[in-house]
């Protein structure tokens, strides 16, 4: 890691789902932390910095909700999140709807740019409502035990 920030990567438990919550505000992401949702967090100094959900969705995983409090960006917990998320990923197909110039940050984690007829037909619909608002977001996906 580049900064001198100490940083612990983990599981969320019931305890930080608050802070997650928080998190996603302060960053405008609308999307709630569902019940069934693996969220892997970054803390420091006892504060959540960082966020990612593995949302369990019609028989895939999709990544989902990746957010680094400002002060703490650039700082590789993006990097550090990711690499957490694979073993979850390595279970089964995941997918991730990523902005357009992340793309190379995902494929190192084995996601690849996906066509909308190889996906599920409810991330077409979400990939399309993105789309309807004018976000430049792109389909990934990644195969189990991918790379």
């Amino acid at each position: 890691m580049e900064g001198n920030f100490l940083i612990d990567i983990f599981a969320a438990g019931p305890s930080e789902l608050g802070e997650v919550a928080k998190l996603y505000a302060e960053a405008a992401y609308g999307a709630a932390v569902g019940p069934t949702d693996t969220v892997i967090v970054a803390k420091s100094g006892g504060q959540v910095v960082g966020a990612v959900r593995l949302c369990a969705e019609e028989g895939v995983t999709v990544l989902r909700g990746m957010q680094i409090r400002g002060a703490f960006q650039r700082q590789g917990i993006g990097a550090q999140l990711l690499a957490a998320c694979q073993p979850y990923l390595d279970r089964r197909q995941s997918f991730c709807l990523p902005y357009a110039h992340l793309v190379t940050f995902y494929a190192v984690a084995g996601f690849e740019p996906a066509a909308e007829a190889g996906l599920p037909e409810f991330l077409v619909r979400r990939l399309n409502a993105y789309h309807a608002q004018a976000k430049n977001v792109v389909a990934m996906r990644r195969d189990m035990l991918s790379r």
